[in-house]
């Protein structure tokens, strides 16, 4: 079950293990930088972003590996691609995704969640909608709290 932008909708992509890349499939790394147009591509998420980033900007989909849900260095990855690198396309997590961490995922730069079934797709869409607003900055919301709102008319 696919998550992106808030919403349950319908995949238009097919994540494979192995085999060649092509258009409408999302490949492993290797297999996709031998075939990368309009495929995607995925990465597992302690893959080093300075080593993979200028080759991966121009893949349509970004699809990070999770093996585990309490290895946070996808997050991490996430976070670099958008903020430094500047990626701005589908940006999705797969793998041992735990629905109660998306709303995290997604102020790390995640836009899309592959979930095992409809309930937890649902308990996703839930977490993050749950917070209206964070003290911290983010990648949605680079700036402050305190920088957002104004303190006696001025701007913080």
């Amino acid at each position: 079950m696919l998550v992106r932008d808030g919403r349950i909708v319908e995949d238009d992509w097919t994540l494979i293990e192995a085999g060649d890349a092509r258009p409408g499939v999302i490949a492993p790394l290797p297999a996709w930088r031998l075939a990368p147009d309009r495929a995607g591509v995925w990465v597992d998420g302690d893959a080093e972003v300075e080593d993979i980033a200028a080759d991966i900007l121009p893949a349509p989909v970004v699809a990070v590996r999770f093996a585990a849900f309490a290895d946070g260095r996808g997050m991490s990855l996430a976070r670099l691609l958008r903020s430094r690198y500047g990626y701005a396309r589908e940006l999705r997590a797969f793998g041992d995704i735990v629905p109660d961490l998306t709303a995290y995922m997604l102020r790390c730069g995640f836009n899309a969640f592959v979930l095992p079934d409809h309930r937890q797709a649902e308990v996703a869409i839930a977490c993050m909608n749950r917070i209206s607003d964070h003290y911290q900055a983010s990648v949605q919301e680079p700036a402050p709290l305190f920088r957002r709102h104004t303190l006696g008319g001025n701007r913080g």
